[in-house]
């Protein structure tokens, strides 16, 4: 059985509201696209903005997934011990809080498009430096009892916290993840520019696919690129969606990597369930070259 392709298709997005619904046309049409990331809170944040994010996607789409990351670290901004995986009572009782708005966002989506379109909701072990897996199982073993509409959750693992190393994420380790999929019965996602952060290397990448598939508990697998340059995309090692080399020649994540990688993750015993790209492009980037960037990396999937 084959991993449906996704595409992280907000991190490319045309900044202008009225050219955005054109681009999620043009991917429509792409037969080995399945579905979409979408960001929560992003286009999911308002019952306007779901209405007309409902309208936007594409209608057959059917294995969309919806990352919590941006209004996850929003909140570690504003609030260092926000997070499902925080020691403290306040923070994770806000993190679930949260995860209450999220869940009532897929609801009203899936009433909007008649039809239960998101298969997935990948959450994460946050906060930066203080996450405790216990306190994440005790998350996760509630969590798991809402109404979902239908859709099942997934630790998506970001760079681990490094002492001396200034974290993006900074949250538990794989070790711990890949732990807590198996006591509660979930999966993993990996997206290998943040494992790449993590370890400085395009080979740590690698070596965590190769753990996570030999725990049998990887269901996703996301291709965003990293690299140790500053480039439009931001500072040096920033988890930035870099697109892969030649589109960005600064980036690890070239076609080999990509293949590699997925060939592994394709290896397990239980079969992945989705596989796909994120990355951002230039600003003035056409359509057509938007669209060329997720190209290239499916490309190097199925090569």
């Amino acid at each position: 059985m084959k991993p449906e392709f996704i595409v992280g298709a907000y991190a490319s997005l045309p900044q202008e509201r009225d050219d955005q619904p054109a681009y999620y046309e043009l991917l429509g049409k792409q037969e080995w696209i399945s579905g979409a990331e979408l960001p929560f809170p992003g286009d999911l944040a308002t019952t306007a903005n779901r209405a007309w994010l409902a309208h936007a996607l594409p209608a057959h789409w059917h294995s969309n997934v919806v990352t919590a990351i941006p209004g996850t670290m929003r909140h570690v901004g504003a609030d260092p011990m926000f997070g499902l995986a925080s020691p403290d009572k306040t923070g994770r009782k806000a993190a679930l809080t949260f995860f209450e708005d999220l869940r009532t966002a897929v609801a009203d989506l899936a009433k909007l498009r008649g039809a239960q379109d998101v298969r997935f909701i990948e959450i994460h072990s946050a906060p930066t430096r203080y996450a405790d897996a216990d306190r994440m199982a005790e998350s996760l073993h509630e969590m798991k009892n809402w109404d979902w509409s239908g859709a099942q959750l997934v630790i998506e693992h970001c760079d681990r916290y490094i002492e001396g190393q200034p974290p993006e994420k900074g949250f538990l380790p794989l070790e711990d993840e890949i732990e807590l999929c198996r006591r509660e019965g979930v999966g993993l996602t990996l997206n290998w520019g943040r494992s790449a952060v993590e370890g400085r290397s395009a080979q740590t990448a690698f070596d965590q696919v190769k753990q996570a598939t030999a725990a049998d508990v990887l269901t996703g697998m996301m291709f965003s690129g990293a690299g140790p340059d500053e480039t439009q995309y931001g500072y040096s090692w920033i988890d930035g969606h870099l697109p892969m080399a030649p589109d960005e020649p600064t980036s690890l994540m070239g076609t080999k990597e990509v293949h590699e990688c997925a060939q592994v993750a394709l290896e397990q015993g239980s079969p992945l369930s989705y596989i796909g790209a994120k990355v951002c492009v230039p600003k003035d980037a056409t359509l057509d070259e938007r669209l060329a960037f997720l190209t290239h990396i499916h490309e190097a999937v199925v090569a």
